[in-house]
């Protein structure tokens, strides 16, 4: 696949460009690397990343597919951003900062935007808050094996470049400038069950479950907040709506102009994403029907949005 990505780019990048621009220079140009590097990637001798594959295809206007030479019928190309559980802490790191790089990349359109259909407490809402966020990968490790099962939350270190990545992350989500995230009725009830779940394998301490419920609790205020005025705290637009319908997995999709990415959640912390045209076609229908199926809270359906949190904050005094 890496093979195939670096000859289909280069081969694309010489059929698009004009003859008198200079490839290794337009290369330094869009991707921001030294000219050493760049040759070294033009001989093959180290492959392009996903991200510079991406902002290059992007600066092209050409799909990751295209390049690969995919079409709908034989297939489509997907970025598989799985941690693997021999250094599961490294391997999140790591995919935060690919993500921090793409959202970076795309908020500097005014026209950018992101949708997303959760059936989880979405990120861009949970990251800011420490226990949850280690409860959340403690989950991913009990579940890989990469945790021993008698273990406690309390034997595992979050190093603090991991919490300041999803600090930096969740600031990159909220800068893109219109965003309609539509929630699952069941999100909380859904993390509250997990918190006693492994409350009882003795995973959890009292004063773990203490701080969990503060938080969730900080974190319903925040979002009843961005859902009355509609905006979060910069300003941006943030549109929330709740469905009347439960769905199967979280979706997402972003655009900027000519630039599509689609990305779905998987193994509890994990995405794979792709830019094929008719995927992400898809996946833009698919979530825009599901808000036939939703309410909008943003500043609207107030009934709905004040009966809304009041359950979910009962739900979370259950703990």
């Amino acid at each position: 696949m890496k093979d195939a990505l670096n000859n289909g780019l280069i081969k694309a990048m010489r059929e698009h460009l004009p003859e008198e621009t200079n490839l290794a220079n337009y290369i330094m140009d869009i991707i921001s690397i030294g000219k050493e590097a760049v040759y070294r990637r033009l001989r093959g001798e180290v492959p392009f990343t996903f991200f510079e594959v991406s902002l290059l295809s992007q600066s092209l206007g050409i799909s990751l597919d295209q390049i690969v030479g995919t079409n709908r019928a034989e297939g489509a190309v997907f970025n598989l951003n799985v941690s693997n559980t021999m250094s599961q802490i490294d391997n999140y790191h790591d995919i935060l900062k690919r993500y921090h790089k793409l959202f970076a990349f795309i908020k500097d359109d005014p026209k950018a935007v992101l949708s997303a259909a959760c059936n989880i407490v979405p990120f861009t809402f949970y990251s800011p808050f420490e226990r949850l966020t280690k409860f959340r990968l403690c989950r991913w490790m009990h579940q890989n094996n990469g945790m021993k099962i008698t273990a406690s939350m309390s034997d595992v270190v979050v190093p603090e470049k991991v919490l300041e990545s999803q600090r930096k992350l969740m600031q990159e989500l909220r800068q893109v400038p219109s965003s309609y995230t539509i929630l699952d009725s069941n999100i909380f009830q859904s993390m509250v069950r997990e918190i006693k779940y492994f409350a009882g394998l003795n995973m959890l301490t009292d004063d773990d479950i203490d701080v969990m419920k503060q938080e969730l609790h900080r974190l319903l205020d925040e979002m009843e907040l961005i859902a009355a005025r509609g905006e979060y705290s910069n300003g941006n637009k943030a549109y929330l709506y709740l469905s009347n319908i439960n769905f199967e997995a979280t979706y997402t999709f972003l655009e900027k102009g000519s630039f599509q990415l689609c990305m779905f959640r998987l193994y509890a912390i994990n995405y794979m994403d792709s830019q094929h045209p008719e995927i992400c076609r898809a996946q833009k229908e698919w979530i825009q029907s599901l808000k036939r199926y939703s309410t909008l809270i943003s500043q609207s359906g107030e009934i709905q949005r004040m009966i809304f949190f009041t359950k979910q904050r009962e739900i979370v005094d259950t703990l």
